[in-house]
């Protein structure tokens, strides 16, 4: 058994002391005591999340900020890592962020956490009560909007134009921002 797997495994749930004094050396998320590991991301989504979040920090007006893959605790023994996260702490030393800290989450799908993307994260964030969520396919790409109504997300538009008027207004044509030829 390598060392990795060593690190990973234990009896009983994981508790929220112990997933923090892990390394950080993976993208590594706790959903009711459990581990989830992702694969490093292709370039193409690496690409994609960096280039956006550079788009939406120039956009961002002051007591927000943009982050990547940052720690956000959305209920007792879960803490996500969305691709992006606007914040209103900016330029605080944070190790994980309330969800009460976040206007938006941005989620781009991945083919090896199809599930967990489309389906249990946006729930979960949702469920604590994250204004506004954002899932971008890779295959396009395409933005697909979505804000908070009754405790459930609602679609807000969608297509190869990121559109937001909340939490502030910006346009970013997605095939543009990844040179991609139409």
């Amino acid at each position: 058994m390598s060392v990795l797997q060593e690190r990973y495994l234990r009896d009983g749930p994981w508790t929220e002391p112990e997933f923090l004094a892990l390394p950080e050396d993976r993208r590594v998320e706790l959903l009711d005591g459990e581990l989830l590991v992702s694969p490093s991301a292709s370039s193409r989504h690496q690409r994609l999340s960096f280039r956006l979040c550079v788009a939406l920090e120039a956009a961002r007006p002051a007591g927000m900020e943009v982050l990547e893959a940052v720690n956000v605790r959305v209920g007792p023994d879960r803490i996500l890592i969305p691709d992006l996260a606007i914040v209103t702490r900016p330029e605080e030393d944070i190790a994980v962020f309330d969800a009460a800290d976040v206007l938006m989450l941005v989620e781009i799908a991945s083919p090896s956490n199809v599930a967990i993307d489309r389906a249990i994260k946006p729930q979960l964030y949702a469920a604590a009560g994250i204004p506004y969520y954002v899932r971008i396919e890779c295959t396009g790409p395409t933005a697909l909007p979505h804000r908070l109504h009754d405790g459930r997300y609602i679609a807000d538009g969608g297509g190869s134009v990121l559109r937001l008027q909340d939490p502030f207004p910006v346009e970013v044509d997605l095939p543009k921002l990844l040179g991609v030829r139409r």
